[in-house]
């Protein structure tokens, strides 16, 4: 008669499912917080800038860390050309 195991009550399964899960929850909510601030920027840039600001969007998207991402969002605010923004770009990314 062949043994039955239901590993679903295993306790090493159990920790493994609810760290996995943790863990795609975490980068779900990072890949938001990317997402919003990516919306942000880009409303940004046309609304003081125009179509020359909305060409950095290629190069904004390859900005990999959100602080990075925030710190060129608080930027938008403060430059006074489109010029500024592309040296900020080309030294970080």
């Amino acid at each position: 008669m062949p043994v039955t195991i239901d590993i679903t009550k295993d306790v090493l399964y159990l920790d493994g499912l609810e760290k996995g899960l943790l863990e795609g929850e975490q980068k779900g909510l990072l890949e938001g917080e990317r997402r919003g601030l990516l919306e942000g920027i880009e409303l940004g840039l046309e609304l003081k800038h125009g179509f020359a600001g909305l060409e950095l969007m290629n190069i904004v998207r390859a900005i990999n860390t959100l602080d990075k991402l925030e710190e060129f969002k608080n930027l938008i605010k403060t430059a006074g050309s489109v010029n500024e923004l592309k040296e900020f770009l080309t030294k970080n990314v």
